[in-house]
């Protein structure tokens, strides 16, 4: 028979009082459960989260001594705060009712750090659609137009919404069905289309030196005697998580299902096909403009516009494209990639020099880098020996020390290029424009400053287009205009592009397949003589590739202008692009083609 325990009275009503706080405790808010739910917490509660833990602790201490927690906290974050407790049984009402009370104002506490930080639901939402009227006058003639800036939803195929896209598209008046309607990108991938909207192509544009130099703040906008909208009606486009535009799915970041080649293309193929619709141009031609990542884009765009969502593409502008994203970020095999940045080294270099730096220059520079360069960088084993004539006529050639050139096995990337050419000088180059130089530190090598073009035009940009958009566009919001978020680009999945056969190439064999099934679509390529990024060599050697008939090639339009990446910061050469762009246009506009080569009318 099993004997029971004996215990006192004393005993037996310290286990019930215990008994009743745990029960009290359970009733009110379980343990384990807040205690898992804090590990998933946002990072931004910041100060009044840590109070709160705090008055948690005390509370605990309050209850029992022998209830000890261990809080690890990397400030600001508590994403990886792990906590230990031990409770100890021997509880009292007072004690249990006092901690339930002070447990649910440390959990107030907490949720206000939360709620503080975030703005309402709904807040700041942007609006639908606002349309404003314009007129601006050019060369002595007035041109009126609509300004439409909105939000267009994308749904999935249940019509769930997944997104809203932003766009600014600027109509001329009288309107016209059959007036061609461009629609323009930017790159990154993760840039708005702002760069080519108020740098470029837009009838309002940031005032910018002959240099191309960023302008220091306040800065300034005026009317673009260059703006396209002379010849065809224009719709600039932010993707999904750049500009106003966002996504509106259920999962936690629902920006980046959009983060990747195909579900880039597709999105902005459904943009489009609702744009068209909503406008009622269906009878219009459709163009495509896209600048560095945005020609890889809209290169793609025209390979799957025509199959997947029935819009022909009349027209490609491909402006300092990225057409193969392998050249960019080139292995020890590519021995093509640093062979075209030689001309555009020499060219900035000469800039520089206060030499000529035109077509004779780069001359020399192109040959050599399309026959004995590759071949020289093939036949090099190890690091060469100093004096090495393959390495000295690399240094003369780019003007670099002929000892960095051989510890860089004649593989000068656009980078070391920067920070080397004007070394003595104190000087470091952008990648954007080698033209355009910024202080480097005491140690350029370890030299985080930024890019004296890049870095900058994104907060003259930011800063441009939120006053636009607001005095001159109406479209007010709360929400912040994201110009260039490079969690975008650091998040961007290659993978589901080589998933799907097109790899990191996917634009040029994009570009092939749609001219050889569109013959009479036209293409413009332009690049900037200075441009350390997408080299204009590169452009043209790739072109050079596509396997289309003569006839096809013969609607193939090459152009280097003065500048850099953007080179149309430049006033002169945003004026030389507008007047190539209006060739290419000039069949939709009642007027003949010029020849690519001439500049005469084209024979029929």
């Amino acid at each position: 028979m099993q004997t029971m325990p004996k215990t006192s009275c004393s005993q037996r009503n310290g286990e019930g009082r215990a008994a009743t706080a745990r029960v009290l405790i359970a009733m009110c808010l379980p343990l384990q459960a807040f205690l898992t739910a804090m590990r998933w917490l946002p990072s931004r509660m910041g100060v009044g989260l840590h109070r709160a833990m705090n008055l948690k602790q005390r509370l605990y201490r309050l209850i029992s001594p022998n209830f000890r927690t261990r809080v690890h906290i990397e400030a600001p974050t508590i994403n990886n705060a792990k906590l230990t407790y031990i409770v100890n049984v021997k509880l009292t009402r007072r004690r249990a009712i006092v901690f339930v009370c002070g447990w649910f104002a440390a959990g107030w506490l907490a949720s206000s750090a939360v709620a503080d930080d975030k703005p309402a639901a709904g807040a700041g939402e942007p609006p639908a659609l606002v349309e404003t009227q314009h007129k601006v006058t050019l060369g002595g003639h007035p041109l009126e137009y609509r300004a439409i800036a909105e939000t267009i939803g994308l749904t999935d195929q249940k019509g769930e919404p997944t997104a809203s896209v932003f766009t600014v598209a600027y109509l001329a008046e009288p309107a016209g069905e059959r007036r061609p309607v461009a629609f323009v990108f930017n790159g990154g991938p993760g840039a708005a289309s702002v760069f080519l909207h108020l740098g470029a192509l837009g009838p309002r544009i940031l005032d910018t030196p002959a240099s191309g130099a960023v302008p220091s703040p306040p800065v300034k906008l005026s009317d673009n005697p260059s703006t396209w909208l002379t010849f065809t009606d224009l719709v600039f486009v932010d993707p999904v998580g750049t500009g106003f535009s966002r996504g509106k799915g259920k999962e936690d970041n629902p920006d980046k299902p959009f983060w990747n080649v195909q579900g880039d293309v597709n999105s902005l193929g459904a943009m489009v096909r609702r744009w068209l619709t909503r406008h009622q141009r269906w009878s219009s031609p459709v163009y495509l403009v896209g600048e560095s990542y945005g020609g890889l884009r809209a290169a793609a765009m025209a390979r799957s516009l025509p199959r997947d969502v029935g819009v022909a593409v009349s027209g490609l502008v491909l402006v300092s494209p990225a057409l193969d994203m392998a050249i960019l970020h080139p292995d020890i095999s590519n021995t093509m990639a640093p062979a075209f940045r030689l001309p555009s080294f020499a060219a900035t270099a000469a800039a520089l020099a206060g030499r000529p730096a035109g077509p004779e220059i780069a001359g020399e520079a192109e040959r050599f880098a399309l026959s004995d360069y590759p071949a020289g960088l093939a036949a090099l084993k190890g690091v060469p020996a100093p004096g090495d004539p393959f390495i000295a006529r690399i240094a003369q050639l780019i003007g670099l020390r002929e000892e960095v050139v051989r510890r860089a096995r004649g593989r000068v990337s656009g980078y070391l290029f920067a920070r080397e050419l004007r070394r003595a000088q104190g000087e470091v180059l952008s990648l954007y424009d080698g033209t355009v130089t910024r202080s480097g530190g005491s140690d350029q090598s370890n030299d985080n400053a930024g890019d004296a073009v890049l870095d900058a035009s994104v907060a003259a940009y930011t800063a441009a287009f939120q006053a636009y958009a607001a005095d001159a566009l109406g479209y007010r919001t709360e929400q912040p205009y994201r110009v260039l978020p490079r969690e975008v680009s650091r998040e961007w999945n290659w993978d589901a592009a080589r998933e799907g056969g097109g790899g990191l190439g996917l634009a040029l064999s994009s570009l092939e397949n749609s001219l050889l099934a569109h013959p009479e679509t036209r293409l413009l390529v332009v690049n900037g003589r200075y441009d350390l990024v997408t080299p204009y060599l590169s452009s043209r050697w790739l072109i050079d590739q596509l396997s289309v008939p003569a006839n096809v090639r013969a609607g193939i339009r090459l152009r280097v202008y003065e500048g850099g990446h953007m080179m149309y910061m430049r006033p002169a050469s945003r004026a030389a692009f507008a007047a190539d762009a209006a060739e290419l246009f000039a069949p939709e506009n009642g007027a003949p083609a010029k020849s690519p080569a001439t500049g005469s009318p084209a024979a029929p």
